[in-house]
């Protein structure tokens, strides 16, 4: 076993060498096709027994046919179930709340731990994932922004996706900062370089900033587009609270992940305080709990401040978790901002993610 792990991580960084020089999109997919490799052949199987470690995985939509280009983080039925079969043959998937008690009593971590979340209350975490993870029997966590599920609404993110790849507009405009910024639309790659800008600088203004931008951007369009792409793109809706409460009811652990899903570190501490509450309020009204675990929007560190941390420890909640890319570490493990490990659209990144923090 222990010659067959040698092997395979010689092998894996060996690729990860060579794939060092390509492009962003060339270096996917050679990471990709080496962690479904590694999953056809069981590598994981052989990963030694680490008890000081887990892995928290953030998955966030599932789909049956993503378009590539407007759903391209959206994760295809065959790679979650690829993920989901590789955990339960290879690894010992606990629920959160058995990690974060281990972490604060002070106990060792189940030997190759990973615990499964969802972020964004999708429909299709309820309608996809769900029956999947029920038929394997894993136990997971779901984080909902209670906003947007108590209306009905969808991220701004993911309609900026609909009106950049598939809107009518050429061109988008955005005053910034005494200029007026011009973003081309004309080719998939002018338009993956406006997405990402666009989406990285605005996610992270204050809230009331943020919708004036937002409402810059999206007046110009033609009166419906934006209804019908959504009516195109089903993909991106959230779930209902019935829904929600079939998840409860199945043993899911439900948990908050704000209210109107925005960061929280560049709010005011009025505003802070009603994203906090407010979704409390709604997750309590609507499904009896908001659960002790708290997912915060975004969860980078731009996300994260003391004062959040102070909030959220303020309203008891058990730990917070981030995006912060890496595995949970016993020893040094903090609460109020667990990192984790977003599964990607590529089921194989996250395969051979896992078998690269585990096997050393």
């Amino acid at each position: 076993m222990l010659i067959g792990q040698r092997i395979i991580a010689g092998l894996t960084w060996r690729v990860e060498a060579r794939a060092a020089g390509l492009s962003p999109a060339a270096r996917a997919r050679v990471r990709d096709l080496c962690g479904r490799a590694l999953g056809i052949a069981r590598a994981h199987d052989c990963l030694p027994d680490l008890a000081a470690r887990a892995a928290i995985l953030c998955f966030h939509g599932v789909g049956r046919r993503p378009d590539p280009q407007v759903e391209e983080g959206v994760l295809p039925v065959r790679g979650l179930r690829a993920v989901l079969n590789t955990l339960r043959r290879s690894f010992r998937v606990i629920p959160l709340a058995e990690l974060v008690n281990c972490l604060r009593e002070r106990r060792p971590l189940p030997p190759r731990a990973v615990v499964i979340t969802f972020d964004d209350g999708y429909a299709n975490n309820a309608e996809i994932a769900a029956e999947e993870l029920d038929r394997l029997r894993l136990p997971w966590s779901a984080f909902l922004p209670a906003g947007l599920i108590e209306h009905g609404r969808r991220q701004w993110v993911d309609d900026l996706r609909l009106l950049v790849h598939r809107g009518s507009r050429k061109r988008l405009s955005l005053p910034w900062e005494g200029r007026t910024l011009a973003f081309e639309l004309d080719t998939p790659g002018r338009r993956r370089a406006a997405l990402a800008w666009l989406i990285d600088h605005l996610r992270y203004l204050p809230e009331e900033r943020r919708e004036e931008l937002w409402r810059q951007l999206v007046e110009p369009c033609p009166p419906d587009e934006l209804a019908d792409l959504r009516e195109r793109f089903p993909g991106f809706a959230p779930m209902s609270w019935a829904q929600a409460r079939q998840l409860r009811q199945a043993g899911v652990d439900v948990g908050s992940h704000g209210l109107s899903h925005i960061a929280l570190a560049p709010q005011t501490p009025e505003r802070l305080r009603h994203e906090l509450s407010e979704a409390r309020r709604l997750l309590q009204l609507r499904l009896g709990s908001d659960g002790p675990h708290f997912s915060y929007p975004y969860g980078r560190p731009a996300s994260i401040s003391p004062a959040t941390e102070a909030a959220l420890g303020e309203m008891g909640y058990a730990c917070g978790l981030t995006l912060e890319q890496d595995t949970v570490r016993g020893e040094r493990a903090a609460l109020p901002a667990l990192p984790r490990l977003i599964v990607p659209a590529q089921a194989g990144r996250i395969l051979l993610t896992l078998w690269q923090r585990f096997a050393r």
